[in-house]
């Protein structure tokens, strides 16, 4: 039997070939970088870019928006601040009104209270001169009466 030697092929042979084959490569890459890669580097950083001035923005928005708070709050502490204040005033003027006017309508009554006892008091003085009056007519009568003859006053 006879061996036959046979000669291995390479899979890979290094020839003028490969320095093309990898120039072509190089300058494949130079303008996938040049036409895509960096514009899309480019577009990413402005993406990144645009999101950070976004979060700022949302940062500033909530620091106002804490800040409107703030204000609100501390505008409606002042308005209930004004307005118990101006319930209290309204209160003391009441009251000191109200005062007023019953010492008013005391005074009043004491006054109505002193021309009511005057008034008593004259008619009182009043039938009492009436009565005296009337009461020395009846006695005369009754005297002329018992004495049955007129008396004449002097």
């Amino acid at each position: 039997m006879e061996i036959e030697i046979t000669r291995a092929v390479a899979l890979i042979s290094i020839n003028a070939t490969l320095f093309v084959q990898l120039i072509s490569f190089l300058i494949f890459m130079v303008l996938i970088s040049r036409l895509m890669y960096h514009p899309l580097q480019d577009i990413m950083a402005e993406r990144d870019r645009q999101i950070e001035r976004m979060k700022e923005e949302m940062a500033a928005a909530e620091a106002d928006l804490e800040d409107i708070f703030y204000k609100i709050e501390y505008q409606t502490r002042e308005v209930k601040e004004e307005a118990f204040a101006f319930q209290q005033r309204l209160e003391k003027d009441g009251s000191v009104e109200a005062d007023t006017l019953f010492s008013g309508v005391a005074d009043e009554i004491e006054r109505l209270n002193q021309e009511t006892k005057q008034e008593v008091q004259r008619q009182i003085q009043d039938v009492r001169q009436h009565l005296a009056e009337e009461s020395e007519k009846v006695s005369r009568i009754i005297m002329e009466k018992a004495l049955d003859r007129r008396l004449v006053y002097e």
